[in-house]
């Protein structure tokens, strides 16, 4: 197996574990949750950009950081699984972009990996909960 497919495998069963504590965790904080995991998820990119990057990357990365989690933390308040399919887009982006990013070579396909299999699962889970809240209504 190649070095990129295990670190995607790898991320995949950390997204499996990840998703294990979702599925027991109380329904009305998995979308907090969520949306804290995505947060992380934007800012390592920051990181790596105060590592290697000019002022203005820094400054970019930052400012994209900022408004796609404002914008996806107001948008989970009105739809839960927001937060789940944007991780999922934020694992193509990794599987597409990363490696162009400035980060360890192994972090884009582990990254992608986790965040597939985070975003699927965890928006699942909050679609079966925005749906049984509507029902209960």
């Amino acid at each position: 197996m190649s070095d990129y497919w295990l670190a995607a495998a790898i991320g995949a069963g950390t997204g499996g574990l990840v998703l294990a504590l979702f599925a027991f965790a109380p329904k009305q904080i998995r979308a907090p949750q969520g949306v804290m995991i995505f947060n992380v998820m934007l800012w390592i990119y920051v990181g790596a950009q105060l590592v290697s990057g000019t002022l203005d990357h820094i400054i970019a990365e930052s400012v994209f950081a900022l408004v796609a989690g404002g914008a996806v933390q107001a948008l989970t308040l009105k739809w839960p699984p927001c937060v789940g399919i944007a991780i999922l887009f934020h694992g193509v982006y990794d599987a597409i972009m990363g490696p162009h990013t400035g980060v360890a070579d192994w972090y884009p396909p582990l990254c992608a990996g986790f965040d597939l299999v985070v975003g699927v699962g965890l928006t699942a889970f909050l679609l079966r909960d925005f749906r049984n809240a509507e029902t209960t209504v």
